[in-house]
Parts: C-alpha cells; sequence; structure tokens
C-alpha cells in the first residue's frame, strides 16, 4: 500500500481573478454594443424626421403654387380693388372667378402653447366670396362657410425644444418676375414664403441662436393674373 500524498500540485485551471477580468471585459463590449446601436437608432430617427419636414414643406408649396397661380383669375382689372392681400407675415387672401367668385385663405398657425405649427389652405363656400368686400372680413373660422386643409403640421418632439420651422411669408405688388420661371419678366405681384430646413431646426434645438449650415428654403410665386 502506497502513502497518501498530501503534496498540492499547481493549479491549471480558471481562477476567480481571470474569470472576474473576463467578465468584466465581456461586460464592456456589451455596453460599447448598446451604445452603437442607441447612437444608430437616434440617427436613423432624426433621418426621418428631417426628410419628413423638408418633404412636407416642399409639397405644402407646390400645392400653395397651384391654387395661387390662381388669383385674379377671370376678373376684370380694377386698381381700386385688392384681390390678393397679406395680414403679418403669416396669412395670405386671394380671390379668383371661374364662373363663380372663389375666395382662398393660406395661413402658418401656430397653436397657443407653441409646440405646433401647421401651414392650412381654407376655401370659402360656393355663394359666400363676392368682389367687393375686404377679404379679411370674411367668416374663415366657421367649419360651416369655410373648409379647411391642413398642407403641413409640424410638433415639438420635446417640449423644451426649439425644434419648429419658421415660415414667413412676403407680398411684392409690382415686381418684375415671371410665373413658373417661363416666359418675359413683367410687373405682378410676388409673393415669397422662407421656411427653414431641417439642418436648421436640428441646430436650434441644441442652440436657439443657431443658424445651420444651410440657407432657409426660399419659394417664390409671380401672380401673372393681377
Amino acid at each position: 500500500m502506497q502513502p497518501i500524498n498530501y503534496h498540492l500540485e499547481k493549479q491549471r485551471g480558471l481562477t476567480l481573478i481571470s474569470l472576474m477580468v473576463g467578465l468584466l471585459l465581456a461586460m464592456i463590449s456589451i455596453l460599447a454594443g448598446m451604445m452603437l446601436y442607441k447612437n444608430i437608432v437616434q440617427t436613423t430617427v432624426q433621418t426621418r424626421s428631417d426628410a419628413l419636414q423638408d418633404g412636407q414643406i416642399a409639397s405644402a408649396m407646390l400645392t400653395l403654387q397651384l391654387e395661387l397661380q390662381s388669383a385674379g383669375y377671370g376678373i376684370p382689372k380694377d386698381p381700386t380693388k385688392t384681390h390678393i392681400q397679406l395680414v403679418g407675415d403669416h396669412t395670405i387672401y386671394w380671390r379668383f372667378s371661374d364662373g363663380t367668385n372663389q375666395c382662398r385663405r393660406f395661413q402658418i398657425f401656430t397653436s397657443q402653447d407653441g409646440n405646433a405649427r401647421q401651414l392650412t389652405l381654407t376655401k370659402l363656400k360656393a355663394g359666400l366670396c363676392n368682389l367687393t368686400d375686404a377679404l379679411p372680413s370674411f367668416d374663415w373660422s366657421d367649419p360651416d362657410d369655410a373648409e379647411l386643409n391642413v398642407l403641413a403640421e409640424f410638433r415639438k418632439s420635446d417640449a423644451t425644444a426649439v425644434n419648429l420651422p419658421a415660415i414667413i411669408s412676403t407680398l411684392t405688388l409690382g415686381q418684375a418676375c415671371f410665373p413658373y420661371g417661363m416666359g418675359a419678366k413683367e410687373n405682378h405681384p410676388l409673393v415669397t414664403i422662407t421656411a427653414e430646413n431641417a439642418a436648421i431646426t436640428v441646430a436650434k434645438t441644441a442652440d436657439a441662436a443657431a443658424t445651420g449650415p444651410n440657407a432657409p428654403f426660399r419659394y417664390d410665386f409671380c401672380l401673372s393674373n393681377l
């Protein structure tokens, strides 16, 4: 019978310290992967939001251009009467006749809490528009008298963010211009709308004084019927 050897050989397996180091490295790798995933998701969501904002503005301006080109159509020229009118820098009124007198209003509307902005087109119902009364004097707010269409809508994603695009309208009478960029320039009323693009509004979210890397969008509508 051989004697029992109580001499312990040197351990060759994993130690508790090596297991803890491995676990720490694995956790660091997982956290890094999660941060990368989070950044990719945020970038994707922001890109989608930016594209949606710029797309809504472009779509709204295309619709507005088609509607504004009707201003003054079918109405005899009379310098004593106003058939297009800008109120402030946010509301444009105009009228025309296609056999029936028609009145329209484009408005840049901001909610009272400042968290939403809409571009709307309102059409007075048949028989309520005439060629003599001041355009703002009609009842544009009564749903029984006017049809409201929302062309675009922007909302703050964060109650503290400054991410609503600034949109401003101007009206110049007697400006040398040509509709749709074609033909010889003549003096017509010119409606100009400037709108901040997504790059500017994103920059303002971080810094209210920032202007972004690009110039605001500019849309010029030459009204050849007036």
